[in-house]
């Protein structure tokens, strides 16, 4: 029985740890298991052809809201292509309604809900048994795996799932696999979450489940020892511990190889100055901190589910980045209830001036099965039908309004997360008397206003851009000044000989 673990990732630099736990638990299953890993940005025909040429008896794709359109085409295309080939699903995007998903989609012979690693094992005996009985893909003992649905008999059945998983029994992937090095390691050392915020799926796990502090010093010790480039722990909140957290930085800290970087997603609201102070003993470019905190209007966040008090988490986060030495990560979300655009607006202002390395604005996912999925009427939230079901307006926000934070999205990536502007954007917002939130909605108004967004733009090309939109807004006087803002923030970016070639060419776009 030959069986491939696949998944279209949304970068190459991204890799799946859900297939690596499924292939670690069959290590010593009498079934022949394997990975390939795609992304959605690979040709469909190749990843078809790969696919088919694998000769595998089943193929099992791990979904997401950003595969699973792309999944649903190529899994339906291989089963007519070879009809014998048992295609089987997981992950978040089928665990929902899944009797509904194997309705609507024949092609599909199982689906594994919630945590998949025992039924998996479960599933893969079974059909070996079948296999060497002569009576493929068919057992009278499916309905013995935990979580699965399978279709027998021109029927589809739905097996309860599993109760929560003993983690610390699940082995530790890279113990039967290589760390591939060219890719984001992902880390798991807690499942679930303590937090019930209605727009996650992680407000459906009731609990956590931690490995054991041995197991994890000793699976760090192997990332250390292998120096891989970049750890990034996927834990829903890592410091909801506050001891666990602090001995894990402290084993980190003390064992820094000088070369590899751990990312965590933490709540700032959490962080006790015990543990500020450990962090700001850090080497530069040890730890990336990823903070959540998506608004900063109470009766918003209190709607979430998220009852922190706004004002500790601004505090904590800007002492972390007094420090200079953790990469800062913040996130906003827009189309959440009760945040109009201007209260949006002063968000935004609020995390901006904190001077965090990285500010994204996500926009609502009404994700299938969460809280916010059976509040849609409450809120009037209206959502697309697809995958990855962003909001399309609220009662607070228009269609339109959204599509213009959309665009105000696109120029804050451009002249604030990929850096090299700071000085330009720092006299703008003084000349022009605007706040942060005020500038890039001038700013993407511009750009879209003459279809710079219909095109993309090496970033010597952003600079001539902003340029124009200096001159185009500023006194004769101030636009000098802006001119000579602009000119150190290029020089500061690029290398003499490409400033030469770059002032050479000119600065009209």
């Amino acid at each position: 029985m030959k069986i491939l673990l696949t998944t279209l990732n949304s970068q190459y630099v991204h890799s799946n740890p859900a297939l690596k736990y499924l292939y670690t638990v069959t290590a010593d299953s009498p079934a022949d298991v394997n990975i390939a890993e795609f992304t959605i940005n690979n040709e469909p025909s190749y990843v078809y052809g790969e696919i088919l040429r694998s000769g595998c008896d089943m193929v099992c794709f791990s979904c997401y809201v950003w595969n699973i359109e792309q999944t649903r085409v190529l899994a339906s295309d291989l089963k007519k292509a070879a009809p014998e080939m048992k295609i089987a699903v997981g992950g978040p995007e089928v665990s929902f309604e899944p009797h509904v998903f194997a309705v609507e989609n024949p092609w599909v012979d199982y689906i594994m809900c919630g945590e998949g690693e025992y039924s998996f094992y479960r599933l893969c005996q079974l059909l070996v048994e079948a296999e060497e009985n002569g009576r493929p893909g068919y057992s009278d003992d499916f309905n013995t795996v935990p979580g699965l649905v399978y279709r027998q008999e021109g029927k589809v059945y739905v097996n309860p799932q599993i109760e929560p998983m003993d983690f610390q029994l699940i082995p530790f992937p890279y113990s039967v696999l290589e760390c591939e090095l060219d890719k984001v390691v992902y880390y798991e050392s807690s499942r679930g979450c303590p937090f019930r915020c209605s727009y996650c799926l992680s407000s459906i796990d009731k609990s956590v489940r931690a490995l054991s502090m041995e197991r994890v010093k000793g699976d760090l010790g192997y990332f250390l020892y292998k120096k891989v480039k970049q750890v990034k722990f996927i834990d829903r909140t890592f410091n909801y511990d506050e001891a666990r957290a602090y001995e894990i930085f402290k084993y980190l800290i003390d064992n820094d190889n000088g070369v590899t970087n751990f990312h965590f997603e933490i709540c700032a609201d959490l962080m006790s100055e015990r543990l500020i102070a450990l962090l700001k003993t850090t080497r530069k470019g040890l730890f990336q901190l990823e903070i959540g905190i998506q608004s900063t209007n109470p009766e918003t966040l209190a709607a979430i589910n998220r009852k922190e008090n706004v004002y500790p988490v601004l505090y904590n986060t800007e002492k972390l980045l007094e420090a200079g030495n953790i990469h800062i990560h913040v996130d906003l979300i827009a189309g959440l209830p009760y945040e109009t655009y201007q209260l949006f607006a002063r968000s935004f202002d609020k995390v901006y001036a904190l001077g965090a390395d990285m500010l994204q604005m996500g926009f609502l996912k009404v994700l299938k099965g969460t809280p916010m999925d059976g509040e849609r009427l409450k809120y009037g939230i209206k959502a697309r039908a697809r995958a990855p079901y962003e909001v399309i307006s609220t009662r607070w926000l228009s269609a339109m309004e959204l599509v213009r934070l959309k665009s105000i999205e696109k120029v804050l990536d451009i002249f604030y997360n990929r850096k090299g502007f700071s000085s330009t954007l720092d006299f703008l917002m003084k000349a022009l008397e605007k706040t942060p939130f005020r500038l890039y909605e001038a700013l993407a108004d511009y750009y879209y206003s003459r279809g710079f967004q219909h095109k993309n733009h090496k970033k010597e090309d952003q600079y001539r851009i902003l340029r124009s939109f200096c001159a185009e807004n500023l006194t004769e006087e101030l636009r000098e000044q802006a001119f000579a803002a602009l000119q150190r923030d290029l020089e500061e970016t690029f290398a003499p000989e490409e400033v030469k070639r770059f002032l050479k060419r000119g600065w009209e776009i």
